[in-house]
């Protein structure tokens, strides 16, 4: 009889160990779940932050007119951001000479695009800017050039008269027309409308007179006889238009040499989001 009561005790002591070793279990199992769980939400909410701040980032440049410092529209530009990275790219209806539509597109990676374990995207479609082109500075400006042909002086560059001209002295490229604005002035467009013989320019900038550098992020559009150039705002005492496409045979030709440092006014856009 004892030894009954023995083994009932045994079996009932395993039992109960049996039982303790599945809860012990179960709560370790749900413990674990439930970190998991928490891992994946933490990693989520800060994907969403760092795509809000790539975003961020480019609605500030865009309304700067210092988007171009970093990226041109159109291209992804890759930046690093708390525990991850975000990449943007902006698309613009237009070339945005007074007005265009963006598209602002943020993906965000935890830790890089390359090896991601969590991501999130923002897109803000039809953004409308409104550009302010404000004064030409050229026409208060002292204007000089590489050579010049007769009366076709440099000062008939900045005129604000298309019917008169500067040309060069000698054919060919490596030709230039500048500006001299007396002082440090902060630009971020230059626009040169061409009286004839252009294929490409450039434009650079010098506080000495000699010494010329092209500026960050330098976008240069044609339409017909009209050269828009635009560049990240930076502030300098001489710019010039440097031509880097003229037939050995022709001389360049330039009616007016504008230079603006334009406002951008940004809207707001539909926002969305995908993970």
């Amino acid at each position: 009889m004892m030894f009954r009561e023995r083994g009932a005790a045994l079996l009932l002591t395993f039992l109960m160990m049996l039982v303790l070793a599945g809860l012990v279990a179960a709560v370790g199992f749900y413990a674990n779940a439930t970190l998991v769980g928490s891992r994946s939400q933490y990693l989520d909410r800060s994907a969403l932050y760092i795509a809000e701040a790539g975003w961020q980032r480019a609605r500030q440049a865009i309304s700067a007119d210092t988007w171009a410092a970093a990226i041109s529209p159109g291209n992804t530009y890759t930046e690093s951001f708390g525990s991850g990275e975000y990449a943007v790219t902006i698309v613009a209806s237009n070339a945005c000479s007074s007005s265009c539509t963006y598209t602002v597109t943020s993906a965000a990676y935890i830790p890089t695009q390359a090896a991601a374990i969590a991501r999130r995207q923002l897109e803000e479609g039809s953004v409308t800017a409104t550009v302010t082109v404000g004064s030409n500075y050229s026409l208060t400006a002292t204007a000089s050039a590489s050579s010049s042909n007769g009366g076709n002086t440099p000062g008939n560059a900045k005129d604000s008269n298309t019917g008169t001209h500067w040309q060069a002295g000698v054919n060919g490229t490596g030709t230039w027309l500048a500006m001299d604005y007396g002082s440090a002035v902060t630009l971020d467009r230059i626009v040169v409308r061409e009286e004839a013989n252009i294929s490409n320019l450039t434009i650079e900038y010098s506080d000495n007179g000699s010494t010329w550098t092209a500026p960050s992020g330098l976008a240069v559009s044609n339409s017909g006889t009209t050269w828009t150039t635009n560049f990240s705002s930076t502030s300098h005492r001489y710019f010039r238009a440097y031509f880097t496409g003229v037939p050995s045979n022709r001389k360049a030709a330039v009616d007016e040499f504008e230079s603006y440092n334009i406002a951008v006014t940004l809207g707001t856009g539909e926002v969305t989001t995908e993970w």
